[in-house]
C-alpha cells in the first residue's frame, strides 16, 4: 500500500438522474463530453488524474494546489455558457492511501462533502487549500463561512469561487456574514462596560449557534470584512438604562435598522437576561430580511444548497403567496442537490405546511407521509438547531394532532436556544389546541415588547382574535381584529376575521363595514389567516375564515 499527500478534486454533474429520466442519450452524450472536451483533458493539462469515475462524478488528484484551482477555474469558465452541463466541483488537501484495487482516505470524503455545498457552475475549497495558496490566489475566493459538513467531525470554512462570465454582478458568497464590533458604553465605568460586554459576548455565542450565517468577532473584522455590522451603545443614568443596537450594511457603511431597548440596570445579570432574547430575535429577523438582496442576481439553478436556503427564507419575510411559492421552489432545488441536507428538508416541510395553510388546501396523504420521514432526518442530521426541532414539532401539532410530541420538540428547541423567539408560536398554538386558550394568550405576549419591529405584527394579531374568538373573550377579540384590519384593509381575509369579531362583539357598523369591504375585495389566501389545527367545537372559526367563505 501507497500513502500520499496530495490535492484532491471532486466534480458531479448536476441535475443527471433528472436529465436521465428526460432524455438518456443527452444525459449519456454530457457525460461523454465531459470525458473528451471539458472537463478530464483540461485536468490533464494541469498534471491531474483522474482515481476515479463515477456515472456522473469524478474524483481527481493535483500535484499542487495551485494547478487543482487553474483547472476548476478554466474547466467552470468554459461551461458557463453551456446549456445543458452545470457542474459542481469541491477541493481539499488530504492523504489517501492506495492498492492496487482502490484508495481511500478521509480528505476524500471532506473533499466530496465539500464538492455537493459547491454552487452549479462554481467551485468550493477547504481552509486547508486556502492557506496553500499564494496571497494573490486567495484574493479570487470568497470565504464563504464555516460548514457542518455530513459525517465530518470538526466544522470547516469554505472558500467559494465562481466564474466572472456566469454573471455581471458581484459574487457575494454563499453565506452572510455578521461581524459584531465591541458594545460601548457611556459612561464608561467597569460596571457599564462589563454590561456592554456581556451583551456582545452573549449575541456572538448565540450567533455563533445559528446556521446560514458566518459570525465574526471584533478581533477578525479587519482580516475577514463581513457583509453586515452590528454596532451596539450602552447609556446609563442611575436605575435607567437605554441600549441601542444598528444592523449596518458594511461596505456602504449604510445604517439598515436600529432598535432602542429600555430597562434597569440594578441587576445587570437580570438586565442582560431580559434583553437578550429581543437583541437575539430582532438580529435573526433583521439579517434574514436584509439578505435577500444579496444574490438576487443570480438564478435558482447558479445558487448552492446553502444560498438556496438563504433565498427561500427571505422570501419567507416577504408576506406574498407569490413569495412563498419561490421560496418553495428554492427549497424543492436545494433538496435536489443535497436530498439528504437536514436543514432543506426541514425548510421545505415548514413551508409546505405554511403554504397549505393560508390556501385552506390539504396536502396529500403520501406527502404529508414523507413529510414527516424528512423531518426525522432532518432531526438526525441537525441534532443542534432549534430550528429542526421547531419545524418537527409544528407537523406533529398541525398535522398529526400528537400534543406530546410537540411538547418534546418544543422542549429540545428551547434548550438548544432558550431566545428563540420563534418558539412562541408553537407554544401558542399547542395551547389553543389543547383549549388552554390563557396559556395561548400568555404565550404570544413575549410579541407585544416587539412593537412595531415584529414583521409578523398583523398575523399575530389575527391569531389573538382567533384565540379570544374560542375563548369567548369578543370585545378583546373585537379590538385585535379592528387593528388588523386598519393596518390592512385591503386583506379579504382579515375583513372575514373583522366581520366575524364584529358580529360576535355586536358591533353592527362594523359589521356592515366589514361585509362591504369584503364584497369589494376577490377572493383569495391570505398570509395573514391560515388553516388552524383547532378542537372540533371550535371548527367553525376556520370554516368562517376559508379564502371562499362570505363574511358571517
Amino acid at each position: 500500500m501507497r500513502r500520499r499527500l496530495t490535492t484532491l478534486m471532486c466534480a458531479d454533474l448536476v441535475g443527471y438522474s433528472a436529465l436521465m429520466g428526460e432524455d438518456e442519450a443527452l444525459a449519456v452524450a454530457s457525460v461523454q463530453e465531459l470525458r473528451k472536451k471539458h472537463l478530464e483533458p483540461v485536468a490533464k493539462d494541469h498534471g491531474g488524474e483522474v482515481l476515479k469515475r463515477m456515472g456522473d462524478g469524478w474524483i481527481l488528484a493535483f500535484p499542487s494546489v495551485e494547478e487543482a484551482l487553474d483547472c476548476a477555474e478554466e474547466v467552470q469558465s468554459r461551461l458557463a455558457e453551456h446549456e445543458v452541463i452545470k457542474l459542481r466541483i469541491g477541493c481539499h488537501i488530504g492523504e489517501i492511501v492506495e492498492d492496487e484495487a482502490d484508495f481511500y482516505g478521509n480528505g476524500v470524503n471532506i473533499a466530496q462533502r465539500i464538492e455537493t455545498e459547491a454552487p452549479p457552475g462554481g467551485a468550493m475549497f477547504s481552509e486547508d487549500l486556502f492557506q496553500a495558496l499564494s496571497a494573490e490566489r486567495q484574493e479570487e475566493l470568497k470565504d464563504v463561512g464555516v460548514f457542518n459538513l455530513k459525517n465530518i467531525a470538526k466544522p470547516i470554512r469554505l472558500y467559494q469561487w465562481r466564474p466572472a462570465n456566469l454573471t455581471t454582478a458581484p459574487d457575494k458568497g454563499a453565506l452572510p456574514s455578521v461581524g459584531f464590533e465591541q458594545f460601548v458604553a457611556a459612561p464608561e465605568t467597569p460596571d457599564n462596560a462589563a454590561i456592554a460586554d456581556d451583551l456582545h459576548d452573549g449575541l456572538v455565542q448565540l450567533s455563533l449557534k445559528r446556521t446560514g450565517v458566518t459570525t465574526v468577532d471584533t478581533e477578525s473584522l479587519e482580516a475577514t470584512p463581513p457583509d453586515f455590522l452590528i454596532r451596539g451603545r450602552l447609556r446609563v443614568a442611575g436605575t435607567r438604562a437605554r441600549f441601542t443596537m444598528s444592523l449596518i450594511l458594511r461596505e456602504e457603511m449604510q445604517t439598515l435598522w436600529t432598535g432602542t431597548y429600555e430597562g434597569d440596570p440594578s441587576d445587570p445579570f437580570a438586565f442582560v437576561d431580559e434583553l437578550m432574547p429581543r437583541l437575539e430575535g430582532d438580529v435573526r429577523l433583521q439579517t434574514i430580511q436584509r439578505d435577500g438582496d444579496r444574490l438576487a442576481h443570480l438564478s435558482l439553478n447558479q445558487l448552492s444548497v446553502s444560498e438556496l436556503r438563504a433565498r427561500a427564507a427571505s422570501m419567507f419575510f416577504k408576506q406574498t403567496i407569490p413569495s412563498w411559492e419561490d421560496g418553495l421552489a428554492a427549497l424543492d432545488r436545494a433538496v435536489l442537490l443535497s436530498p439528504g441536507d437536514g436543514m432543506s428538508l426541514a425548510m421545505r416541510a415548514q413551508s409546505r405546511l405554511n403554504l397549505s395553510a393560508v390556501k385552506f388546501s390539504q396536502l396529500e396523504p403520501e406527502v404529508l407521509t414523507q413529510m414527516g420521514k424528512d423531518l426525522d432526518v432532518a432531526v438526525a442530521e441537525c441534532p443542534t438547531s432549534d430550528f429542526v426541532f421547531w419545524a418537527r414539532g409544528a407537523y406533529r401539532l398541525k398535522v398529526l394532532g400528537d400534543l406530546q410530541g410537540a411538547a418534546s420538540d418544543i422542549a429540545r428547541s428551547r434548550e438548544i436556544n432558550p431566545n428563540f423567539i420563534g418558539i412562541v408560536d408553537l407554544i401558542a398554538q399547542k395551547a389553543f389546541l389543547a383549549g388552554d386558550y390563557e396559556g395561548a394568550l400568555d404565550a404570544l405576549s413575549a410579541y407585544e415588547e416587539m412593537g412595531s419591529e415584529d414583521p409578523f405584527r398583523i398575523n399575530r394579531l389575527c391569531f389573538n382574535a382567533r384565540v379570544l374568538l374560542g375563548a369567548g373573550q369578543a370585545e378583546a377579540a373585537h379590538v385585535a381584529a379592528l387593528e388588523a384590519a386598519d393596518v390592512s384593509p385591503m386583506d379579504r381575509g382579515i375583513q372575514l376575521l373583522k366581520a366575524l369579531a364584529c358580529q360576535k362583539a355586536g358591533d353592527t357598523v362594523g359589521l356592515k363595514a366589514a361585509r362591504a369591504a369584503a364584497a369589494d375585495l376577490p377572493k383569495a389566501p391570505s398570509v395573514a389567516i391560515n388553516r388552524l389545527a383547532l378542537p372540533d367545537d371550535l371548527a367553525w372559526l376556520n370554516d368562517a375564515l376559508h379564502p371562499e367563505a362570505e363574511p358571517v
